[in-house]
């Protein structure tokens, strides 16, 4: 890798690395609190969580998938839009899978990505928000956003549940 590309990696990393940390998505474990807290279990390996094919809980569909809107859906009201001459905007929330904290009931304990520059030798993350990878983590997200825009009295379109409605 040559030096520059490096710095830009590394400057990265720890966006993405302090921007976790700082919420925070994780507490930092040793080996004895792992072994306390898992009675037995193996560590899911960080390559675990980003492909999500490890989960050891069973999840139904229901209970992983969010809303989204289809393609009709977006033409559709992208026309209304720009009939009514509104103005279309859109926003990206920052790691939104880690805005949602994970149910007591959900324990994940996590290596560090080996290498990680930033976690001691020895550690383990328990993790107390979702993280990108888990199965859940598009559910818990969709929640936790629905919740909120519920309590500033806006809400779901009745059979659109990913449109949202509200009166001024």
């Amino acid at each position: 890798m040559l030096p520059q590309d490096k710095l830009i990696w590394d400057e990265a990393y720890n966006e993405e690395y302090d921007g976790l940390a700082n919420i925070p998505t994780w507490e930092v474990i040793s080996k004895s609190q792992f072994k306390l807290l898992s009675k037995g279990a193996k560590p899911l390996p960080s390559m675990a969580i980003s492909l999500g094919n490890l989960d050891y809980h069973q999840w139904s569909k229901e209970s992983m998938a969010a809303p989204v809107m289809s393609q009709r859906e977006l033409r559709h009201l992208t026309s209304l839009a720009v009939f009514h001459k509104h103005t279309l905007k859109n926003c990206d929330v920052k790691q939104a899978f880690a805005q949602s904290s994970l149910p007591r009931n959900e324990e994940y304990v996590v290596k560090p990505p080996s290498g990680c520059p930033r976690s001691p030798p020895g550690t383990y993350w328990h993790l107390i928000r979702s993280l990108y990878g888990l199965r859940r983590a598009p559910k818990l997200w969709y929640n936790k956003l629905s919740s909120h825009l519920q309590s500033q009295w806006v809400y779901a379109i009745w059979l659109i549940h990913h449109v949202y409605s509200f009166v001024l």
